[in-house]
């Protein structure tokens, strides 16, 4: 028999315990979270003062955990704990039982006002700007991406990963303090091996996917002087394309890149969706599931873990992994 274990840190307090943890953490986002449930007796402290005259000393109760302490949160069996999730609290709800609301390190470019213009930028020197001072390190798999004319007026730091989001299309994710930004999913990460029916709780929900008409991506792209570049996508056989406006002076082989990673995506023809697994073997996103399914072979491949749902409590602990397009 397993014995669910775990090792959580927060602030300054070790092997907190807690009864139930839920996180969330995916490509799809650069804000990962986490929900801790925590005993409301357990953790509070008792908090002295007296009254101005000095005479009248006075008690309150507080509890321990406030808003900002940092978290890090690992969960296993027999001791065997994986970290899951790591970032700060933002939110402490007093209710029964005390339910703290976290964020990963995206929490930290909330506070940072940015101001400041450039006509010539890599993203690199751009985010190295913006998370100066704080805990975030970038990754070492970031591509050299150059733009050009890029003001920010009173922005957070959020705001400026919001824009490299929508306006430039990048793909923006932490691993934990590490910030990655890119034209595709950056380096793949390990690979982890699930056969279903045997180390999963549940795989119905991996469905093909039909899609009628192959749509042509065409990122669109206009200078300051009006002029409007279109880049295509890979795809040989398609039927309409889809229009895609991108700030303007990203290079055209990085573009290319971008066009076809949303190809990818817009017109996989496979199977995708959920399956439920247990806590080990571990699985993050950005990796690698090889899935081998004796029942029904034709969903065997591997797949890109695009995100993972996990849930630790007295119902056992589980991990929801979706999983996206067939890894090449």
């Amino acid at each position: 028999m397993f014995y669910l274990t775990s090792d959580i840190t927060i602030g300054s307090y070790k092997q907190v315990k807690a009864s139930k943890v839920t996180w969330k953490t995916s490509v799809n986002s650069f804000t990962d979270t986490c929900t801790i449930d925590l005993p409301r007796i357990t953790y509070m402290k008792t908090v002295r003062t007296v009254t101005e005259d000095m005479q009248e000393p006075n008690e309150r109760k507080e509890y321990v955990f406030k808003e900002n302490d940092k978290i890090s949160v690992s969960l296993g069996y027999d001791g065997n704990n994986v970290k899951r999730f790591e970032g700060f609290i933002k939110r402490v709800n007093m209710g029964m039982p005390v339910q703290i609301e976290c964020e990963g390190y995206s929490y930290l470019l909330y506070d940072i006002i940015f101001n400041k213009s450039y006509a010539n930028v890599t993203v690199k020197q751009l985010l190295t700007d913006v998370c100066s001072g704080t805990d975030i390190v970038l990754s070492p798999e970031m591509p050299n991406i150059p733009l050009k004319n890029v003001r920010f007026k009173n922005a957070t730091g959020f705001q400026v990963l919001e824009w490299l989001e929508k306006e430039c299309h990048l793909v923006v994710y932490f691993n934990f303090n590490e910030l990655y930004v890119g034209t595709q999913f950056g380096k793949k990460q390990n690979t982890v091996k699930f056969r279903l029916g045997w180390n999963t709780v549940k795989e119905d929900d991996l469905k093909k996917r039909i899609v009628d008409k192959n749509v042509r991506i065409v990122i669109e792209e206009k200078n300051s002087n009006g002029e409007v570049r279109k880049t295509k996508s890979d795809i040989e056989k398609y039927g309409p394309d889809k229009t895609v406006k991108i700030k303007a002076g990203i290079p055209a082989n990085l573009l290319k890149e971008i066009a076809n990673r949303l190809q990818t995506k817009k017109n996989y023809n496979g199977y995708e969706g959920d399956i439920t697994a247990f806590l080990e073997p571990a699985a993050n996103k950005g990796m690698i599931a090889v899935i081998t399914d004796k029942l029904y072979p034709e969903r065997e491949g591997s797949y890109f873990v695009e995100t993972v749902t996990g849930e630790f409590g007295k119902n056992g602990g589980r991990q929801k992994i979706q999983l996206g397009f067939i890894a090449k």
